[in-house]
This record gives structure tokens, C-alpha cells and sequence, in this order.
């Protein structure tokens, strides 16, 4: 797989350049023609350096700048990211990815700088290392590219994990509104000292007359949603599945809402 797609890369890397480069070709000549039609028939020098004016008040049009040189003065060419109608592909400054894994990152830039035609125009590169959730990422930097290049590169690195994210979102979306469901369908608020086993579905710190207090709100197996301090020395996190014994009374507002206090007997129980 990695064989084939650096095959293909080098393969349109240099389509590419070579296509630009023919498109640069042609807007040259087109420039000099213009040049030769506003100076009696006669075009630019040509050297090494570039286009220069044959002679005092030669003038030099392109599409974004008109102007008057004296002889030998160098005519000036608009940057190529100004350039239009020369390029493969819809051409970019430089893209940023977030969160590319720092050995995808090292292990691409070192078959890129292989490519032939790698260092002439396209470049890549890397930000500096940062950890998140004990993995080492990077930002990826691509600059001067076409953008179905840009895409490939992005999907060659990131594929993947976007596609584990976006599993982990719908999976999300998917427990929350399983969630939802067996709220509005479960049973009222008992009332009364008794055990509570269910998943912790949000957890804010609220100033109250004590100070700063830790909340959580707490959605119970059978379907009701409580309210109220989180235990001491519970060490949860939202969506830990949790159980604990505390006095419950249902909201005057809502059947299915209540509050407890004087929590005990707290632990965090293995998600199914």
C-alpha cells in the first residue's frame, strides 16, 4: 500500500511541475507578445536572469501590473501564487493539518524529500512535538500545492483516525440518544434512601453557601435522572458507569428528575 501510493504521488508530483512549468511557458510568450504589440514588434531581451527592457521607455504589461523601464531594467513577473490559468489542480499558499502522528509525519517527509521532483516546488514539513492522551502528535505543514494533492497527502496521514473519530462520534450520538430514549420511557423518581446504578452523564462545580461544590447529574438504570454532590473520593468521569447509596426526592417540575444528598458507598463499575 505505502509502495503503491509514493508510486502515485511521485508519479503526479511530477505531472505536476511539468504541467506548470508548460503553463509558465505559455504565459511568457503571451507577455512578450503583449510586449512587442505596445513596442513596435519589438519583444524583450532575454538572459539568464530573466526579461529586460531593449530600451529606454520599453513598455511591460501583464495581467496585474503596466509600466514604463529603462533599457536593461529588469521586467518584473507576478509571483507565481498570482499566476492564473498555469496550474494542475487549484493551487494554495499552505494547508495546516492538526493532530498528525509524529512517525507518519517523520515516515512521509522522508519519502517525499525521495521524490524526484520533491524539492522543486511543493514543500512539506512539521511543527514541533505535543502529547495528547500519552500519544505524540504534530501539525503538518503543506505549502504550494495543488489541492487533490493536498487531499491525498491529508488522507495518507489522517484516514484512519478520521475515520475512528467519526465512529467514535456516531457512536456517541448514538448512546446519547439510546440515553434520551430510555429516560423519557423509564420509570418516575423513587423516593426515599436507596441505591443508585447508572451512568454519569455530566459533572459542574457550583458555588453554594459551603463554597465550591463538585455536582454531577447521574442518569439511574431505570430511566429517571438525579441531581446532586459528587461522593467523596468517587473518581469518575462523564460516562462512567457508577453506583452509590444517597436519599432521593423527585422534583416538583419534572417525574423523571430528582435530587439526592448524603451520598455513601460510592465505587466506578466496568463499562459494558
Amino acid at each position: 500500500m505505502n509502495e503503491q501510493f509514493y508510486k502515485w504521488l511521485g508519479n503526479r508530483v511530477e505531472d505536476y511541475e511539468a504541467a506548470r512549468e508548460r503553463g509558465i511557458k505559455a504565459y511568457r510568450t503571451r507577455c512578450a507578445k503583449i510586449a512587442a504589440d505596445l513596442n513596435h514588434d519589438v519583444e524583450p531581451t532575454v538572459s539568464s536572469a530573466g526579461l529586460h527592457a531593449p530600451f529606454d521607455g520599453y513598455e511591460w504589461e501583464t495581467e496585474y501590473r503596466h509600466g514604463t523601464y529603462l533599457k536593461g531594467q529588469f521586467l518584473p513577473w507576478p509571483e507565481p501564487e498570482d499566476w492564473k490559468g498555469i496550474k494542475s489542480g487549484s493551487f494554495t499558499g499552505e494547508t495546516k493539518i492538526t493532530g498528525v502522528p509524529v512517525d507518519r509525519a517523520d515516515d512521509f517527509i522522508k519519502h517525499f524529500d525521495e521524490l524526484p521532483q520533491a524539492q522543486k516546488l511543493i514543500k512539506v514539513s512539521r511543527g514541533a512535538d505535543y502529547k495528547k492522551d500519552s500519544d505524540t502528535f504534530c501539525y503538518f505543514y503543506i505549502s504550494k500545492c495543488p489541492e487533490d494533492l493536498i487531499q491525498a497527502i491529508e488522507d495518507y496521514l489522517m484516514g484512519d483516525i478520521y475515520k475512528l473519530q467519526r465512529l467514535a462520534e456516531e457512536k456517541t450520538e448514538q448512546e446519547r440518544a439510546e440515553r434520551d430514549a430510555a429516560h423519557m420511557d423509564g420509570e418516575d423518581v423513587t423516593e426515599g434512601r436507596q441505591v443508585i446504578t447508572g451512568t454519569m452523564l455530566a459533572m459542574k462545580r457550583k458555588e453554594t453557601i459551603y463554597g465550591l461544590t463538585l455536582k454531577m447529574l447521574v442518569q439511574d438504570d431505570r430511566g429517571f435522572r438525579v441531581w446532586g454532590s459528587v461522593p467523596s473520593g468517587l473518581d469518575a468521569m462523564r460516562d462512567d458507569r457508577i453506583t452509590f447509596t444517597a436519599t432521593v426526592q423527585r422534583s416538583e417540575k419534572d417525574s423523571k428528575f430528582g435530587f439526592f444528598k448524603r451520598p455513601t458507598k460510592s465505587q466506578v463499575l466496568p463499562n459494558n
